[in-house]
């Protein structure tokens, strides 16, 4: 369901299966809302009327900007030139293994591994530091050994990141709200 704010925008209400609680996603400029099932929109309103403020603040201080086709077609060659050369040096230098890698144009993942060790990794990972963008492969690279986000994969990840996967991972949160916001 989409609803039109006057301050937010377009918003979207999303029911999932999977989802447990009520999550809301600011994304490529768009506030999301995710929600049970069984999930009342009225609730979800409400909810965004309690976040209302600080959603707003985002979207003012990151307001989507469109990546035109140059842009793109530059940030693909790029991410064709380095990502495959990272993924397997640090799959070399860290002992882990993977079939194949594919370049997408992913807006909503920045990689992903399938458990025939197929890595995906977004073009959109050429905006991110280098430190976050070995953050990103080597958590594809985990996948490969495990293939959930259980105790076992945080160890393996702690293990490739020096004992700061946790930091890594709320701070490519933090990148992620600014950047896929500029992202439309």
């Amino acid at each position: 369901k989409i609803v039109e704010d006057k301050d937010l925008g377009m918003v979207i209400l999303r029911k999932n299966i999977r989802s447990r609680l009520y999550t809301i996603r600011l994304r490529q400029g768009k506030v999301s809302v995710s929600m049970p099932l069984f999930g009342s929109y009225k609730h979800a309103i409400e909810l965004l009327n309690i976040h209302r403020e600080s959603l707003y603040e985002k979207l003012k201080k990151y307001p989507p900007v469109s990546v035109n086709d140059s842009e793109e077609k530059k940030l693909r060659k790029q991410a064709k030139e380095y990502l495959p050369q990272r993924l397997e040096l640090l799959a070399s230098k860290y002992g882990f293994s993977y079939n194949s890698v594919k370049i997408t144009k992913s807006k909503g993942r920045w990689g992903s591994c399938s458990s025939k060790k197929n890595i995906n990794l977004s073009l959109y990972l050429m905006k991110l530091p280098p430190y976050l963008i070995d953050y990103v492969i080597l958590h594809e690279l985990c996948h490969t050994k495990e293939m959930n986000h259980g105790p076992q994969f945080w160890l393996l990840m702690d293990q490739v990141t020096g004992g700061i996967a946790k930091k890594l991972k709320k701070e490519l949160k933090q990148v992620s709200i600014s950047l896929y916001s500029k992202l439309d």
